[in-house]
């Protein structure tokens, strides 16, 4: 379980400070491992995960890449969990509730992402430990420019080096064939791309119709992926759980699958998209079974 969240920014006078945060118990996070973190951040034109470690916590964090700050706002948000825990696949999570911090840069706002968004996602995450998605053993995000940089998202059950990925990269730009692998494009910013990669079990027959089937989504809400790769594939494992008041009664069974609401829908694809709706808008979240 996490310790806590935090936001760092740069004070033009002060230097690198914390603006807000978020504790489960009183944490008091030093001067030194904030400029550590900062100066380990600086430099990195793009958004990058870093991990640190300090005392007893290690910190997980995302920054906004290299601004100019007469116009735009940076920051570093992080997350503190005791030395010992080991999670991954939060940069996605990371990317997206940076800005959110970043626009509203106060304890509410750290408490809200913390509670309401951080632990229902790594309850999520958890659910590749324990459930396999069929015929599909391996799924990346990758990103780079005409070389492999990082990964995103990573969905395996072996290790994966670096050296791997910056072949199966290298080939990707080249367009050259990765079969058994298949890549989409997700964004290109610049000279930034960011792929999807999934490996498919050579007797899947439907490689093609869940390639079309997922691209739209995964390119549109790309932030979402972990949310999005989970509900086209592991529907059966997972329920939902409102935020809101007024969806209390339509998915008050929190044991109810994703794929049993579809299934007794009057229109499959209508309640397919309206939950993906709910869930970008914070609505609602999905837990396993």
């Amino acid at each position: 379980m996490p310790a806590g969240l935090f936001l760092v920014v740069h004070d033009e006078i002060k230097g690198p400070k914390i603006k807000c945060s978020y504790f489960k118990n009183p944490v008091e996070l030093p001067q030194e491992f904030i400029s550590k973190l900062y100066m380990s951040h600086a430099g990195f034109e793009s958004s990058s995960n870093i991990e640190i470690k300090f005392n007893r916590y290690r910190s997980v964090s995302n920054f906004t890449g290299s601004l100019d700050r007469r116009t735009q706002k940076e920051g570093i948000l992080g997350i503190l969990f005791e030395e010992y825990e080991k999670f991954e696949n939060l940069e996605l999570f990371l990317q997206r509730n940076l800005s959110y911090a970043i626009d509203n840069p106060d304890d509410q706002t750290m408490e809200d992402i913390f509670s309401n968004k951080l632990l229902h996602y790594l309850k999520l995450v958890q659910i590749f430990n324990k459930v396999e998605i069929e015929r599909i053993p391996e799924i990346f995000i990758i990103q780079g420019d005409k070389k492999f940089n990082s990964f995103s998202l990573k969905i395996t059950e072996k290790q994966v080096s670096n050296i791997e990925m910056s072949e199966l990269f290298e080939k990707i730009i080249k367009k050259e064939n990765i079969s058994p692998y298949q890549s989409i494009l997700l964004k290109s910013d610049g000279k930034n791309k960011i792929f999807l990669i999934l490996k498919f079990d050579r007797t899947n027959p439907d490689t093609e119709k869940i390639i079309l089937t997922m691209e739209p989504y995964l390119k549109r809400f790309y932030g979402y992926s972990m949310e999005l790769i989970t509900i086209f594939f592991l529907a059966s494992e997972l329920g939902i759980v409102p935020l809101k008041t007024k969806l209390f009664k339509t998915y008050s069974d929190k044991k109810k699958s994703v794929l049993k609401i579809l299934q007794t829908s009057s229109n499959y694809s209508e309640k397919f998209n309206e939950i993906i709706s709910l869930i970008i808008n914070g609505d609602l979240y999905l837990t396993p079974i």
